[in-house]
């Protein structure tokens, strides 16, 4: 049976704000035979705290929104990418005394929707397109720090309010070109590119690491061939299955989506690791035990939700912080055994 605080305080013979001093631990004005019968009423009907309630009463709720961008209805919380960011976040959240809330968005009216069922002290948005993050910034007078939301440099400078907006994104660009130009290095010319769906003319993760693909190919004099970039779509899966012999490396934009794309290609008996070699992004914790171990380059996003959980909570605690409202952290190359020497290394002009 629910009950209420009122009826608790009713079968104790004691005041609401007394039965709320013991839950609060506030009870030093209580007799220890009152504290003693409360909290038996209190274990008797397993009574939790409406820990909202609680918050429209005191100064502080203690209350994080962790804000996924998705624009499909569903989110893929089974993505090592997301768990790893927020492993990050929950290990700092709990050191520091705050709770988080996960919440998929879509739309502005799941942002009013949660903000009108909880009071949040701040949030933490991860992956907010450029668009959608106008959205948000209407919406939203708490501070928000913004996990890989690329805006335009403009964009930045304008915000200039590092105590409400703070934003910790990967070097995309250069990831991309880092990836690239190393397949490069290894003899490799025709390379393909595989990506979850995106728009190129837009800002954002996948859209830098693409422009980072192309700037490799164009310095590397390797003309850009629009027909090898592939989304994770069945029929482009199968795309990539009928051009193998276009290419002999591939850029992809996670590692999760290279274990798919291997698992998809050895289901077709048609993987060959001599072949084909493949790089890609994050060095997520299954990257190394992959039947081949991916070449990728590291994002490290278990350090990068801690990051941005250290910045909120310093932002709301109001300590120091560092100012610069964008931070902007490297990837590192790692060299695994997906990649092979390509058909032109050693070659000389």
């Amino acid at each position: 049976m629910k009950i209420t605080i009122k009826q608790i305080a009713q079968e104790a013979g004691v005041s609401v704000t007394t039965v709320s001093n013991v839950i609060n631990k506030k009870a030093h004005r209580v007799s220890k035979d009152k504290i003693e019968l409360i909290e038996k009423i209190i274990e008797k009907y397993n009574y939790t705290p409406n820990m909202n309630a609680r918050a429209l009463v005191q100064s502080s709720s203690r209350l994080i929104g962790l804000l996924y961008y998705s624009e499909a209805e569903s989110f893929r919380f089974s993505d090592p990418f997301v768990t790893e960011v927020l492993e990050g976040i929950e290990r700092c959240a709990k050191e520091r005394g705050y709770f988080t809330l996960i919440h998929n968005v879509t739309s502005v009216e799941d942002i009013q929707s949660v903000q009108r069922n909880w009071k949040f002290e701040g949030f933490i948005a991860v992956g907010v397109s450029e668009a959608f993050f106008e959205e948000i910034n209407a919406k939203i007078d708490a501070p928000i720090v913004f996990i890989d939301t690329h805006l335009s440099p403009l964009r930045y400078v304008e915000l200039n309010e590092p105590d409400r907006r703070m934003f910790i994104n990967t070097d995309d660009y250069q990831a991309g070109l880092t990836a690239t130009s190393f397949l490069i290095g290894k003899g490799h010319e025709q390379i393909a590119f595989l990506t979850y769906p995106f728009q190129p003319e837009c800002m954002g993760v996948i859209q830098s690491r693409f422009q980072g693909y192309k700037e490799a190919l164009k310095i590397g004099g390797i003309p850009y061939d629009e027909d090898l970039v592939f989304t994770n779509e069945k029929q482009d899966l199968g795309n990539i299955a009928a051009n193998l012999d276009r290419f002999t490396a591939i850029v992809v934009t996670a590692d999760f989506l290279a274990v798919e794309l291997i698992h998809y290609l050895k289901e077709k008996n048609i993987y060959d690791q001599n072949r084909i070699s493949i790089i890609s992004f994050d060095d997520i914790r299954y990257a190394r035990l992959n039947d081949p171990p991916l070449t990728t380059i590291r994002l490290d996003q278990v350090s990068k939700g801690e990051l941005a959980m250290i910045t909120l909570s310093n932002i709301l605690e109001k300590k120091e912080y560092e100012a610069d409202q964008l931070k902007i952290l490297m990837g590192e190359l790692v060299v695994r055994k997906s990649v092979v020497d390509g058909p032109n290394f050693g070659k000389i002009g």
